[in-house]
């Protein structure tokens, strides 16, 4: 059977199928049919023409055959499912952007913080604390006291949740010593991103004081976290 009858065969039922991302696809699946019954009737004996012609006669009527696949194919349903799948596919890109973008700030802003210069600090403090709040895990990094009296809370937070990164942690709580003072909190720093790097500054703190407490009570959320200043074997002094 020549060539171009299976073609015209081809072409004939794809011609009736509205949905033009589905034609390649449905056209592989015809030619499988058709390769499958020429093998069929080749093992029967027929020769490779006699074999390709009986493969298409016995296909069905290309126009019934296109109706059919066009209902199943149906092409409201076929642009439907394009315009989800493209929905989809940028929804990804913008989820995939919302992780990445945050994690990217936090690895280029390591040491976005300002550090104290050396030569100012009095004392400074290794504290490695952590505590969690819901979903969210803080770690008290360093203490810094200057030479201006203000005590420099380093920590940094991060939430478990993949839909909770970037978000900002309101406070870290009342602070106060062992000698019984308040203390209201001064200016803050940090950068943003999976794992946020902030410093709190506690201006006047008191030099006497040897034990910083720090202290989370919110909607029955609490947090105590006890960190001493000078005294103490894992303490660090500087001189």
């Amino acid at each position: 059977m020549p060539l171009y009858e299976k073609e015209n065969f081809l072409e004939e039922v794809l011609r009736l199928i509205r949905f033009p991302f589905d034609r390649e696809e449905i056209r592989a699946e015809l030619e499988n049919h058709i390769t499958d019954r020429t093998n069929y009737y080749k093992e029967q004996g027929y020769n490779q023409e006699s074999a390709a012609g009986l493969a298409v006669k016995n296909m069905g009527e290309a126009k019934e055959i296109g109706r059919a696949l066009n209902k199943q194919h149906n092409p409201v349903l076929g642009w439907l499912w394009l315009v989800t799948n493209g929905l989809a596919f940028i929804l990804a890109i913008l989820v995939i952007l919302n992780l990445a973008i945050p994690f990217l700030s936090s690895l280029l802003s390591l040491n976005g913080i300002d550090k104290i210069p050396a030569s100012d600090i009095i004392y400074q403090i290794d504290a490695n604390e952590k505590v969690r709040l819901d979903d969210t895990v803080i770690r008290f990094t360093e203490v810094v006291y200057d030479k201006d009296g203000d005590l420099n809370i380093y920590y940094k937070y991060y939430d478990t949740r993949l839909w909770g990164l970037g978000w900002s942690l309101p406070g870290i709580g009342s602070i106060s010593d062992n000698l019984g003072n308040q203390y209201l909190t001064g200016g803050s720093s940090g950068n943003g991103g999976v794992i946020s790097r902030n410093r709190q500054v506690i201006p006047d703190f008191a030099a006497a004081a040897d034990t910083l407490i720090i202290d989370y009570d919110s909607y029955n959320r609490k947090y105590r976290v006890e960190i001493p200043l000078q005294e103490g074997d894992e303490n660090e002094q500087t001189k």
